[in-house]
């Protein structure tokens, strides 16, 4: 078995973490993919956490010409080669407890800022929909104003014909 699990991460500083990570959880041949910058320059590399050298391979038996299955090992040794089985998937498991521990700890280090993500710029959801509707409210008003002195200084050039034409010899 081979476990292969690609994250993708919001920066090359949050890559360089889950790879940390994985390494120390044991992920011994993980490596960061994908690295390269969008069109608009942002950077969202992918993180592969690998995992090959606990794998298990024993062929214990085959198939004749006839479709008849036929064993190479007998019982004893297939009990032997599912217990050494039942023993790497054990240490998969413990490998991925302590990648997810580490993970945790880099992150939950990382979010006592308050902002909950490595990135200072990043906004939660509630944070970004109140400066969206900010932004949009204060375009609005200088859209409102704009208006006024427009149209203000066109009643003004009105009023200024308008009297001009009175005092005119």
């Amino acid at each position: 078995m081979k476990q292969i699990l690609h994250i993708l991460s919001a920066s090359l500083e949050d890559a360089q973490r889950v790879l940390t990570a994985a390494l120390a959880g044991g992920f011994r041949e993980s490596g960061a993919v994908s690295l390269g910058s969008t069109k608009a320059g942002e950077s969202n590399p992918m993180v592969a956490v690998r995992s090959a050298g606990y794998s298990f391979d024993s062929v214990i038996g085959y198939q004749d010409e006839d479709g008849s299955n036929i064993a190479l090992v007998d019982e004893m040794y297939l009990r032997t080669l599912v217990d050494i089985a039942n023993e790497r998937f054990k240490i998969n498991l413990d490998r991925i407890r302590r990648f997810r521990t580490a993970l945790l700890e880099i992150y939950q280090s990382n979010t006592s800022n308050g902002t909950g993500s490595s990135n200072p710029g990043w906004e939660d959801t509630a944070t970004r929909k109140q400066r969206k509707r900010e932004e949009g409210l204060a375009r609005q008003q200088a859209l409102q104003i704009q208006k006024s002195s427009t149209s203000m200084d066109a009643s003004e050039a009105d009023e200024n014909d308008s009297m001009d034409g009175m005092f005119s010899p």
